[in-house]
């Protein structure tokens, strides 16, 4: 019943494997035309790139390098998008409802194996990308900030699955307001906001402040803030308990 499921599941997203691995390519293609363009050494000096490349290269650079510690959100959005919807609109999907198992068990397999996916793909690319770029990578930070980011942002997608089809866009949506009310409680903006609506907003959004610490420590290859890693954890768990009560009610 198990290998059914998975067999169903990677049927289903076979597109969004595709994706996930094009943009995987994409970050490691870059930090390659990097390092070959440094003459194939690790870790490019910021003048050496701007000998290169000037302030345009230096930015290109370091976007990247910003923008491939997120790769585990971007693969946590694209493989759980449709976890729950997805299975209703497959034919084979709604057959194996009819078999007397728990729909609980159906999606619980669906996302275990879209987490494993999007963790595989990202303790590929995170490594790779720091050892082409820099010759070293961040050890277990790495492998505790792509887990970290599929557990928050997997979780989120799925609960939103159960109930839209505009999961991927609403986590997505969400992710960036999360980033932007992190950055306002660091400069002080968020103290002009009502303190109710601020510690709804810090309650209610993906805990970006916990991922923050989590990516200083990815960056600065420092060891892994595990009550950081916790918290996170601790909102993924109730993410898939509300994920649970949506199913259930969803099928009553």
């Amino acid at each position: 019943m198990i290998a059914a499921v998975a067999r169903l599941a990677l049927a289903e997203s076979r597109g969004r494997l595709l994706l996930v691995a094009a943009v995987g390519l994409a970050f490691l293609s870059g930090a390659w035309a990097t390092a070959a363009a440094t003459g194939g050494s690790a870790d490019p000096g910021m003048d050496d790139l701007f000998r290169l490349g000037g302030y345009p290269l230096v930015s290109a650079v370091l976007l990247m390098g910003w923008t491939v510690g997120r790769f585990p959100l971007f693969a946590a959005i694209a493989l759980f998008a449709g976890l729950a919807w997805g299975g209703r609109a497959s034919g084979p999907a709604r057959l194996l409802h009819a078999r007397p198992v728990s729909p609980l068990a159906i999606y619980a397999v669906r996302a275990v194996l879209f987490g494993a996916l999007a963790f595989l793909a990202s303790a590929l690319v995170l490594p790779a990308f720091d050892l082409l770029i820099l010759g070293a990578w961040g050890g277990s930070a790495t492998l505790a900030l792509a887990a970290a980011y599929i557990l928050a942002y997997g979780g989120l997608t799925a609960l939103l699955s159960v109930w839209t089809r505009a999961d991927a866009a609403i986590a997505a949506l969400l992710a960036i307001l999360a980033h932007v009310w992190h950055g306002a409680l660091r400069s002080g903006t968020a103290d002009a906001i009502p303190r109710g609506v601020g510690r709804f907003l810090s309650f209610a959004l993906p805990p970006q402040g916990a991922l923050h610490e989590l990516e200083g420590a990815f960056a600065g290859v420092q060891p892994v803030p595990w009550d950081s890693f916790g918290y996170v954890a601790g909102y993924a768990a109730l993410l898939a308990a509300l994920t649970a009560l949506s199913i259930v009610v969803r099928e009553i």
